[in-house]
């Protein structure tokens, strides 16, 4: 017996659940007795390392020896740390030793094996981010079957499958990126019928605009501001105060903080109101993109049934309000907004087993298969580098922003010259009629040995075949000579370069 877990693999705290023997998903403490585990891995001079809040603390003494919010480099290969011993580790590195932490933390909890996992990813995630987490996963020991988008797993963890008919507004605002998912509920089946986000705006930017303003009333009480390298312990532990006053601020309406440099002491006081003024361009940005996603799903506020906020930063009063403002509805809160996705996480495993007709057992009972489906959309269009009647090389869609996952589709293409008996086949995520050096190239393979013929008639088949993790498979058929080639998008050597 094992049990499957999910998982918020979060850019500043990680959250997972598990279901109970009521078939309802419960939040469950890592070893420490904590909710959440600080997305923080500090490594030790002789090669161990410490996560979570152990790895917080000891980089306040050593920042240099930590890295936290690695999920923002998902999808690169940037390395993150290097260690005395030469080796490298890139953010599924670092991912990999979180989950394997989680892992642990989960087994010791529940007395059994963890074997499967579901593990949560921003909807505006690329097919490369989407691997590298899945291969995180296995690095750690666990099999990730299934990695749904964060908002349409919090929608879950806010009971959305309880619902019988409706439509639903997730509005995700987590600490590296910023989500919105409109889900329409019909009978047991859910579908996202539009997703949108801001890959480079979360928690963190909140978090910056507090940093600047501390520093700034730093520099003008001491007449100098904190060199980043100089003074690398006082911008670690400003680091954690901000969040902290961030966090505070939510509660309370005035806090303080106090801040030590080189024997120079601030205090510094912010009310609620001046962080709000601080953010509000945030925080409307986010409203806007909602909007926009309204507007191009064809709905307005009127047609929404439930607003449900969801990541830490919807946790925020302005982000309250303001939907709140825009919508002119109560927003929904079935569950606490930084647990959602983990919860909706463990639900989606068991809905996934379900599909598979396999049993998910919860100690000595065996959960009923639970009559519930969920369709996802791609977040981002997949297509092919193709010439177009300028001679331009464009992306030509295959697979259209919204289309429904899992997927397959087939277009023709022709040859660029007569006689060509090799074609390469690049495949890049962009809007139809981009110019290929402005997309993200997923990678390439090569279409060889091709007859020699005098035309360039539509003779190239490709076919792209999504599968329910947005995860994709590219094939070439020559249709005259039945010559076939494909590519499983190999992260490692896309990374690399290696097959660009």
């Amino acid at each position: 017996m094992s049990s499957v877990i999910g998982i918020d693999l979060g850019t500043t705290r990680t959250k997972m659940a598990v279901l109970t023997p009521s078939g309802e998903p419960q939040v469950l403490t890592n070893r420490n007795g904590e909710t959440t585990t600080a997305s923080v891995v500090y490594f030790n001079e002789d090669g161990t390392v410490l996560i979570g809040t152990e790895a917080a603390n000891a980089a306040l003494a050593c920042p240099d020896r930590a890295v936290d919010h690695f999920k923002v480099n998902m999808g690169t290969d940037k390395v993150l740390y290097t260690h005395s011993d030469g080796t490298a580790y890139r953010a599924q590195d670092i991912a990999a030793l979180l989950l394997r932490q989680v892992k642990a933390d989960a087994e010791a909890k529940t007395g059994t094996p963890v074997n499967d996992v579901v593990v949560t990813v921003p909807a505006n995630y690329s097919n490369l981010q989407k691997q590298q987490t899945k291969d995180a996963a296995q690095q750690a020991g666990m099999n990730a079957i299934l990695l749904p988008h964060e908002p349409t797993a919090a929608a879950l963890g806010n009971q959305l499958y309880k619902m019988k008919q409706g439509i639903a507004l997730v509005y995700d605002l987590g600490g590296g990126t910023f989500d919105v998912s409109i889900i329409k509920v019909q009978g047991n089946l859910t579908e996202v019928v539009a997703t949108e986000g801001i890959q480079q705006l979360g928690g963190r930017d909140f978090n910056a605009r507090l940093q600047e303003s501390i520093l700034a009333g730093f520099e003008k009480e001491h007449d100098y501001r904190p060199d980043p390298k100089k003074h690398a312990v006082f911008y670690q532990d400003l680091k954690g105060r901000v969040e902290q006053l961030k966090i505070n601020l939510s509660s309370q309406q005035k806090c303080s903080v106090v801040l030590s440099c080189n024997g120079d002491v601030l205090t510094f006081t912010l009310t609620r109101q001046e962080f709000e003024d601080h953010v509000r361009d945030l925080v409307d940005q986010t409203i806007a993109k909602t909007e926009q996603t309204l507007q191009d799903a064809g709905l307005n506020w009127n047609q929404v049934d439930a607003i449900y906020p969801v990541g830490g930063g919807a946790m925020m009063p302005v982000v309250v309000a303001s939907l709140e403002q825009a919508s002119g509805k109560k927003v929904t809160q079935l569950c606490e907004a930084h647990f959602a996705a983990a919860l909706g996480a463990a639900v989606a495993a068991r809905i996934k087993y379900a599909q598979e007709n396999k049993p998910i057992q919860v100690g000595s009972v065996t959960l009923p298969p639970i009559n519930f489906f969920t369709r996802e959309i791609l977040s981002r269009a997949v297509g092919v580098a193709a010439l177009n009647e300028q001679d331009q090389v464009i992306c030509s869609e295959i697979l259209a922003k919204q289309t429904p996952i899992p997927s397959i589709q087939t277009q023709r293409f022709k040859l660029t010259e007569p006689g060509q008996t090799c074609v390469k086949i690049q495949v890049l995520q962009g809007c139809h009629g981009d110019l290929a050096d402005t997309c993200d190239c997923m990678g390439s393979f090569d279409l060889k040995n091709l007859p020699v013929r005098p035309d360039v008639i539509d003779r190239i088949e490709i076919t792209f075949d999504i599968d329910a993790n947005g995860l994709l498979k590219a094939m070439a058929r020559d249709t005259v000579s039945n010559t076939q080639s494909d590519l499983d998008i190999d992260v490692k050597q896309v990374a690399q370069g290696g097959v660009l």
